[in-house]
């Protein structure tokens, strides 16, 4: 079983990415806001895996943090909850407000994850409630950062200028650019990334070179 890879980035897209180690390229599947952070990473990164081996593939799964990594465990011990899903879960927030959300039986936000309706945040929180509460962050949030995919793009764009993901993240969100792609989708995202540069330059963030 493969547990973690430290290799160097070769591609990214919005579901997966290639780490090149040892002259090997690994596909590792990701959640959206994990690609962002790749896409600004120059050097070596690292990521802890989950292996899902069947007869057919050999999937992996990747997370920069070991928290997270686990709560991802977590939400494939539910019924009905694969690895698809648990990413997409983990694509909706951050996992602090996630855990959050399930010791708060907050069914909402885990229902408004696409694909997974009111039964399946229901079975969710019952079942990893009180399972989680060693992962709970004090003060977690439990807005979510619901940018959309436009967002998402505005969001991997900024990280390639050189800004911190988590800021370029703050910056897109703060600057209410939800949108549900109608329009001129080009613009949108000049728009969206123009606005959250604003912002980044009023509180003071820079690029790295």
């Amino acid at each position: 079983m493969i547990a973690a890879l430290r290799g160097v980035v070769v591609r990214v897209e919005d579901e997966w990415a290639v780490l090149e180690v040892g002259g090997v390229g690994y596909q590792v599947y990701v959640h959206p806001r994990t690609a962002a952070q790749l896409l600004g990473e120059a050097g070596e990164v690292s990521l802890q895996i989950h292996t899902v081996v069947r007869e057919d593939a050999i999937s992996l799964y990747g997370f920069f943090s070991s928290e997270e990594l686990v709560f991802f465990r977590y939400l494939l011990t539910v019924e009905r909850i694969g690895p698809k899903a648990a990413l997409a879960i983990l694509a909706r927030v951050e996992w602090p407000s996630l855990v959050a959300a399930i010791m708060n039986e907050d069914h909402a936000l885990l229902a408004s994850v696409p694909g997974i309706g009111a039964k399946t945040a229901q079975r969710i929180v019952l079942e990893l409630k009180g399972r989680v509460d060693q992962l709970a962050v004090p003060g977690a949030s439990l807005t979510p950062t619901d940018t959309g995919p436009l967002g998402e793009r505005a969001t991997a764009a900024l990280v390639a200028l050189g800004f911190p993901a988590s800021e370029a993240r703050r910056a897109v969100t703060e600057t209410g650019t939800s949108t549900d792609g109608a329009g001129d989708s080009q613009r949108t995202i000049e728009d969206m990334v123009k606005s959250a540069l604003q912002r980044l330059v009023q509180v003071g963030v820079r690029s790295s070179p």
